[in-house]
């Protein structure tokens, strides 16, 4: 049996998210690190503050059980983040979409939130999970990520259809 077809939605607004993850009722996150946790040349304090953080605003959703960053960086924080209400997961060098192997074991349903329709969307499409497209205004993006968020554009509506905005 196939996994669900995943949602897409987006999102430019870290405030906007609890109330979206309550409303989905997910019980698993994968979240990717730049930028919504942490700029991509930013400190090894600013990752770490930006860690607990976003560990602090999901936290107050009961229907998340683990929460997963992941990374295809190298960049790892200095101290593991922990909450009292989820299990939490660091993931660097996750070589995000190809592989799947950490995610399988998480509960259902989940939601990966990412800047990247080719490797956050993609690993949403893969997983059956509903990608919710982080698209804050950003300047100084390095070129990599802007390249893959032009090639990502194109991909969008083939690989998840119309745009869904929530209700």
């Amino acid at each position: 049996m196939s996994p669900p077809a995943p949602g897409y939605e987006q999102f430019s607004a870290e405030d906007e998210l609890p109330g979206r993850l309550a409303e989905l009722s997910v019980r698993t996150l994968v979240i990717d690190i730049e930028p919504l946790v942490a700029y991509w040349d930013g400190t090894q304090d600013a990752l770490d503050r930006g860690l607990a953080h976003v560990v602090d605003l999901v936290a107050g959703v009961p229907s998340v059980t683990v929460v997963c960053f992941a990374t295809n960086s190298a960049r790892r924080p200095s101290v593991q983040p922990r909450s009292t209400r989820a299990d939490v997961v660091y993931l660097a060098s996750a070589r995000k979409p190809a592989h799947l192997a950490p995610y399988l074991g998480f509960p259902r349903p989940g939601a990966v939130i990412g800047d990247q329709v080719l490797t956050d969307g993609l690993l949403a499409r893969r997983l059956g999970y509903t990608f919710l497209h982080y698209r804050p205004q950003l300047t100084g993006a390095p070129i990599r990520p802007q390249l893959l968020n032009g090639l990502g554009r194109v991909a969008r509506r083939p690989l998840f259809g119309p745009r869904r905005h929530p209700s």
